[in-house]
C-alpha cells in the first residue's frame, strides 16, 4: 500500500519537546552566538525588526527555517508576517506543523521544566569565572 500526502493538512502537536526536537529549535543565547547572529533574549527569540536579518539568514543557511510564535501557547513551523515574536529551527520544515500547547494536560509540569531549563542557564553564567 503507498502513502500519500494531503497538501494543506495542518498537523497540531502539543507537547513542546516533541514539537521543538521535530523541528530543530535553536533555543539559547549560545545557540544563536555561535551563528553569528544579535543575542536578543536567553531563550533564542528574535523581535520583529530582526526579520531582514532572520530572513536573509535563511536564504544563505537554507537548512534553517523561522517559526513563528502566533498567539499565547502557539507556534507556526513557518514565517508569518506582522508578529511579535521569532525564533529559528534547522530540522523538520513542513509549514502545516502547528504546536498549540495549550492543548496539553500536562502544561503546568511543562511550564516547570521550562523555567527549571532556564534557570539552569542562567546560573550557569553566574559560575563563570
Amino acid at each position: 500500500m503507498g502513502a500519500t500526502r494531503r497538501e494543506n493538512h495542518i498537523e497540531v502537536l502539543f507537547d513542546i519537546k516533541q514539537f521543538y526536537d521535530r523541528v530543530g529549535m535553536v533555543v539559547t543565547y549560545m545557540e544563536v552566538e555561535w551563528l553569528d547572529l544579535p543575542v536578543v533574549d536567553i531563550g533564542g527569540t528574535f523581535d520583529e525588526e530582526h526579520v531582514p536579518q532572520l530572513l536573509q539568514f535563511c536564504t544563505d543557511n537554507p537548512e534553517f527555517h523561522i517559526v513563528t510564535c502566533t498567539g499565547p501557547w502557539r507556534l507556526a513551523n513557518k514565517y508569518v508576517t506582522g508578529k511579535r515574536v521569532y525564533m529559528l529551527a534547522s530540522g523538520d520544515q513542513n509549514p502545516c506543523l502547528v504546536l498549540n500547547s495549550a492543548l496539553d494536560p500536562n502544561r503546568a509540569l511543562v511550564a516547570e521544566e521550562v523555567i527549571c531549563a532556564a534557570l539552569a542557564i542562567l546560573n550557569q553564567g553566574k559560575n563563570v569565572s
